[in-house]
């Protein structure tokens, strides 16, 4: 199992990174891997209904 986490934050070593990577700790002492990905820099759009 892997667990993805996101980072919303603009502050990219901010409290949510922090407590983000507490969770990660946690995750890896239950042999659990994870990936955090900030996100906070870049542009994010909503559905433009595609179709894709």
């Amino acid at each position: 199992m892997k667990v993805l986490m996101i980072n919303g934050s603009p502050h990219q070593k901010g409290n949510t990174a922090i407590a983000l990577g507490e969770i990660a700790k946690q995750l890896e002492k239950n042999g659990i891997d994870s990936e955090i990905v900030w996100i906070g820099n870049s542009a994010v759009r909503g559905c433009i209904a595609c179709g894709k």
